[in-house]
């Protein structure tokens, strides 16, 4: 099974707009954006585009590459004390002059649509956050609509980053998998890949999985991006998608339903008194 996150998204993204309609308020968006980066325009193209078809409006507030993590985080701050703005985005990765940490501290848990605040994780790793990580959230409906089940499974999630690796080990742990975090380059990863019954990337090296590390019915969700050649690329080669059950692409795969989830996030948490949030 390839999944379609396009179609997935726009199913979600239904929800969302009827949900949208029962809403006395129109919520905003905020995206901050630091530096150039033809991986980060893609997602801040496809987020924008997003919001145009729900009719979310969705603010950018750009800034060079050199800007200090002083000026991002009082931006953040003014943000999140600005009553217009339901949720904020603090675009991955920075530069590394900044501390990601300090600026994504300054969200505030009730906008954090993306739950990468300290406060947001900590939430989620107890069980009691609000909404879900986009990436946690999408990786949840593609198994919920693959029927997969995940407890006592052995899972295998590459990276230990904010985006994806984080959240999806979280949620794999949550519904009793065995899980292996792998975040650096290993000699032996085909040992892992092969007894692995659920594997998630999200490592950003295009060929990182081939199809012959795999075992014949595995569950092969790639959410790695990087640009090669001028496109966007996975972790895992397209081939992988004739040994795996479940195969999510790059792109069109695991990014559609994402971005779609940031919305829904936005709408729940728009729903929420700010007096509880």
């Amino acid at each position: 099974m390839i999944v379609d996150g396009k179609m997935i998204a726009k199913e979600i993204e239904a929800q969302v707009k009827h949900a949208l309609s029962a809403l006395s308020i129109s919520p905003v968006l905020a995206i901050v954006i630091v530096g150039e980066d033809p991986v980060i325009e893609n997602f801040v193209r496809m987020k924008k585009k997003a919001g145009m078809a729900l009719g979310v409006l969705v603010r950018e507030y750009r800034f060079s590459g050199t800007v200090s993590e002083g000026e991002v985080v009082a931006v953040v701050l003014a943000l999140s004390e600005n009553k217009d703005v339901h949720g904020i985005i603090v675009q991955l990765p920075l530069p590394k002059h900044i501390d990601p940490q300090a600026v994504l501290d300054a969200i505030p848990v009730g906008k954090d649509v993306d739950v990468l605040s300290f406060a947001s994780v900590s939430a989620f790793a107890r069980g009691d956050a609000k909404v879900l990580p986009p990436v946690a959230g999408a990786i949840q409906e593609i198994l919920e609509r693959a029927d997969v089940h995940v407890s006592g499974k052995e899972a295998l999630v590459l990276g230990h980053g904010r985006l994806v690796g984080i959240p999806a080990a979280l949620l794999l742990r949550h519904n009793d998998a065995h899980v292996t975090v792998i975040d650096r380059p290993i000699s032996d990863l085909l040992e892992y890949t092969r007894e692995s019954d659920i594997i998630i990337s999200g490592v950003g090296s295009p060929g990182l999985i081939t199809p012959t590390m795999l075992h014949e019915g595995v569950v092969l969700i790639d959410a790695g991006t990087s640009e090669e050649g001028g496109r966007v690329v996975g972790d895992a080669e397209p081939l992988c998608a004739e040994i795996a059950s479940v195969f999510t692409p790059v792109p069109g795969g695991i990014g559609p339903i994402t971005i779609a989830m940031i919305f829904k996030n936005l709408v729940l948490l728009a729903q929420i008194p700010r007096s509880s949030s």
